[in-house]
């Protein structure tokens, strides 16, 4: 009896259909896991992390379909349209925005991971001059007296002549230089890994409130990163079991406590809102986590995102153990202002690049 090749075909393709369908499913949970509490909701909101992953996965069969059976192009189009909100947060298109002279404000927001020195290419001073931001916003920083001591000389001269204001504290490590006049008007630190202060300065003749934050971190010691680079290794030698049971109860903890902070910050950033009606407030940081996570989305309740409205193409801010995800943000009220452009730095100082954006005051209408 010969072999049916259309009856295999049917087969392939009515699998392949139905396997783009659960995909698609996953997909759009995870685009919406975001809007899930992590507190109620548990492993539901580590479904964020994956949206990339299945992302890729729906644009293969995207590409399977346009070659096999055009008609079930409608799977991976339907779960396009219902998560084009979540797309353009991890890939905006913002065509032709590049930062340039043509500024009112320019702010950059930099983990500096105790600015170590430069294996090779650009010090942490050495982009920060190269970006020539007015206002810089840094997290896991020495305090001002190791600053000067890492830069002493001809950087920290430099620095000092650009940046007359500078203060970083020892207890948060947090930390700001500026070109203008700032006063710090509150810190806070859990003594873990939750701080943020609030500086007050400002943009063109308004006040503005400017909240550096530094939420809680991965939640990953060194020995569970390694057991995650040995699982996205080709040569991975580890059981899925030992993923779940060491990295997914850490990873839900992590949301968990950021879901917290996060409404602290959209709290503080509210207050000050209804003190100051008129002023600006930006919020800027490490939110260790992505832009379509819980936290996230609290923190930036009404305001907008620089890179959101002046960015190009998906975006990583942290690169170390195998994590490239964005998880560095500039948040801004934009009654004021207009983003025209944010991109990411460069150097490899730091775990993390620092991320640049660059306003325009609006005008009166």
């Amino acid at each position: 009896m010969g072999i049916n090749t259309k009856s295999i075909q049917s087969f392939a393709v009515t699998t392949a259909f139905w396997l783009n369908v659960a995909v698609a499913a996953v997909y759009i949970a995870s685009a919406y896991a975001g809007y899930a509490d992590p507190r109620s909701c548990g492993y539901l909101s580590l479904l964020v992390l994956a949206f990339p992953i299945f992302l890729v996965a729906l644009l293969c069969f995207a590409v399977l379909w346009t070659v096999v059976c055009r008609r079930n192009l409608w799977v991976t189009g339907a779960a396009v349209v219902l998560t084009i909100p979540q797309l353009l947060a991890f890939c905006p298109l913002n065509f032709g925005s590049e930062l340039s002279e043509k500024h009112d404000f320019r702010i950059m927001t930099y983990n500096t991971f105790g600015m170590p020195e430069a294996e090779q290419g650009a010090t942490i001073a050495d982009e920060i001059l190269l970006y020539n931001p007015d206002f810089v916003c840094m997290q896991e920083t020495p305090d001002t007296q190791g600053i000067k001591y890492r830069y002493k000389g001809i950087l920290w001269d430099e620095l000092t002549a650009r940046y007359p204001h500078i203060d970083a504290c020892l207890t948060t490590s947090l930390g700001y230089l500026s070109k203008r006049p700032v006063k710090t008007v509150e810190v806070y630190d859990d003594n873990k890994y939750f701080c943020y202060a609030v500086y007050q300065s400002s943009i063109g003749n308004r006040l503005a409130f400017i909240i550096n934050t530094h939420l809680e971190s991965i939640g990953l010691t060194k020995s569970d990163k390694r057991l995650y680079m040995g699982l996205t290794s080709p040569k991975q030698k580890h059981s899925i079991r030992g993923v779940r049971s060491r990295l997914m109860s850490k990873l839900r903890n992590a949301f968990e406590q950021r879901a917290e902070q996060a409404e602290i910050i959209r709290a503080k950033a509210d207050s000050l809102h209804a003190a100051q009606p008129e002023a600006v407030v930006m919020i800027c940081g490490d939110f260790n986590d992505t832009p379509y996570s819980y936290a996230y989305l609290t923190a930036k309740g009404d305001l907008c995102d620089a890179y959101r409205d002046g960015g190009f193409g998906p975006l990583k801010t942290y690169y170390r153990n195998r994590f490239y995800f964005h998880i560095d943000h500039i948040l801004y009220s934009g009654d004021f202002l207009d983003a025209t452009a944010c991109r990411r730095g460069s150097s490899q100082a730091s775990d993390h690049y620092p991320l640049v954006a660059d306003f325009i005051i609006k005008k009166p209408t």
